[in-house]
This record gives C-alpha cells, structure tokens and sequence, in this order.
C-alpha cells in the first residue's frame, strides 16, 4: 500500500514539473520586467519632477538689508515664490534670475548680493515645480517661458524698477530659458546665460547622469520614457535656434571648463550663433554650478563691466 499511494505522488510531481518549469521562468520574466519598468519610470520622472529643493537661506544671510519674500501669478495659473530686492539706485535696474532643474531660488544668491552692492535690482524665484512654487511636472524650459514673463510682469509694476532696465540671468536649464524667454520678450534689455545647453536633446546623456543618476549609456532607455511624462518633445527646446535672435540685445555667455553636465562647446556654439553685441566668459577651472564659486573677482568683474555698459549707460 505504502509503495502504491507513494509512487502515485511520485508520478503526479514529475507529471506537473514541465508545468512549473514553464510557468516560473515567465512569471519570473514578468516581475523583471515590472520591476525595470517602475524603475526606469522612476528615474525618467527625476528628470520631469526632481525632488523639491527647498532653501533655507534669505538674502539677510548675504547681507542684504532691504527684501521681501513674494508672489505672483503666471497666465496658466500658477502661483511662483520668490524674493524681491528692490533697486537703490536712481535709475531703477534689476535683474530677474532663473536657476536651474532640480534647484531654487538660491542658487543665484551670491551673484545677485555682489549685485545688489551695486545697486541692482532682484527678483530671484522658484520655477513652476521647484521650491515653494506651485507646479508638479517641469516641462524643461517650454512652458517656464510664462514663468519668466510672470516675473517680468512683476518687477514691471514695482514703483522703483525702471521697466527700460530689466535684464535677465539664468544658469543651466534657467540659461536656456533665459534665451527663449528673451527671444519672446523685447522688454528684457540683456541676457546673461551660464552654463547653458545648445539644445536639450543632444545634451540628454549628460543630463541622464546628473540627473537621473545613471550612465549615459541609458539615456535612449530613460529620455524617451522623461519626454512622455513631461509632454514634450525635448527637439523643442532649442536655445540655439533662438539666439541670434536677441541681437541688438547685448548677450553675455559664462561657461566652465570643467562642465560635465554641459559640456563647454555648447558655450561656444551658443557664442559663435550670437549676434553682436556679445561676449563671452570661460572659467577653466569651473564645473556646471560652481562658476562664482570657483573665481567670484572675475565674475564680478565681467558681470559688473557687462552690466554697467549694457543696463546702466
């Protein structure tokens, strides 16, 4: 009896093994694959809605007396936060200041202080999507375009701005906004770009290590996956097309040397493309956000020079 029953569940487990040997590999294939997909998802979305950044420093901490946390509203209705600096000088000039993806308000605070002891105006604020402004998805420069003229439509209305003195500094993704945004915008009278990219999709296996934090090699896994969260085509999203444009416009373009997320020939071509008036400024020993940082008297330097021919004369 013993021999019987065990070798009928003998039989029944060797019957129902090619069962398993087929069903656990798929299985198997599937949860990788849904495992990968999540994880790619994740890592495009890094790109589309990085992690809020939200400062803990106030232009007090460098030095500036006279500011005013604000808001203000772009036509598609969002709500942007930032800092006001009011201009001290009587002929009014200020500077609005656009970081970069995956930043805030802040990142630009050095130079606009440095600034500030000259006189100029500020308005520094948090892109749609960053800081404390409203927002849940970047669109990398196509719709932040409205958040520049938000800005400018602010600084517009302050009593002690002169709307003829407005200028513009971005670095990075802000850079390449900074162009389009004056591309679109006459009322900004320069434009100072740092860092900036060329256009957005011959830069994206950079942007995929800085970013998404995963070698270049992924970047045709990852940016396809990114474009489809975003809703755009990052061929959009072209400075390069954009900034010859500015001319008669004076344009400033600032790069490191050492720039590993944009490499610095984007710098060049952007300055090669520029019409004159333009100038440019190489920092060799710089990375992607250390430009002050790394030298802060010839920065100030050129960027005083710059804006004192430019905005004040």
């Amino acid at each position: 009896m013993w021999v019987v029953e065990n070798t009928a569940v003998l039989s029944y487990r060797i019957s129902i093994m090619p069962k398993l040997g087929y069903k656990l590999p798929v299985a198997i294939v599937l949860l990788l694959l849904a495992a990968l997909a999540g994880f790619v998802h994740s890592r495009a979305r890094r790109l589309v809605a990085p992690p809020r950044n939200i400062t803990h420093q106030t232009p007090s901490d460098f030095g500036i007396a006279t500011w005013e946390e604000v808001t203000f509203r772009t036509d598609d209705g969002l709500q942007l936060s930032g800092w006001y600096i009011p201009p001290q000088t009587e002929d009014g000039a200020a500077l609005i200041y656009v970081h970069g993806l995956g930043s805030n308000r802040s990142a630009l605070l050095d130079q606009a202080a440095m600034l500030a002891e000259q006189g100029y105006g500020a308005l520094l604020f948090d892109l749609r999507a960053h800081g404390r402004s409203e927002g849940e998805k970047s669109s990398w420069g196509l719709t932040e375009v409205a958040d520049v003229q938000a800005a400018l439509a602010f600084l517009q209305r302050q009593t002690a701005v002169n709307p003829n003195k407005i200028g513009i500094i971005g670095h990075s993704m802000g850079g390449a906004i900074a162009i389009r945004a004056a591309a679109q915008l006459p009322e900004l009278r320069l434009v100072v770009a740092e860092s900036a990219y060329t256009n957005f999709a011959n830069n994206t296996r950079r942007l995929t290590v800085s970013f998404a934090r995963l070698p270049e090699w992924t970047a045709p896994l990852i940016m396809p996956w990114a474009e489809w969260i975003a809703g755009v085509d990052s061929r959009q999203l072209a400075p390069l097309q954009e900034v010859a444009s500015l001319s008669p416009r004076p344009s400033l373009f600032i790069q490191g040397g050492h720039d590993k997320t944009v490499h610095v020939s984007n710098g060049s071509t952007l300055y090669d493309t520029a019409v004159s008036p333009k100038e440019r400024l190489l920092i060799p020993e710089a990375g992607h956000n250390n430009l002050f940082e790394t030298d802060p008297e010839l920065m100030s330097k050129r960027l005083r020079r710059f804006l004192a021919q430019n905005l004040r004369e």
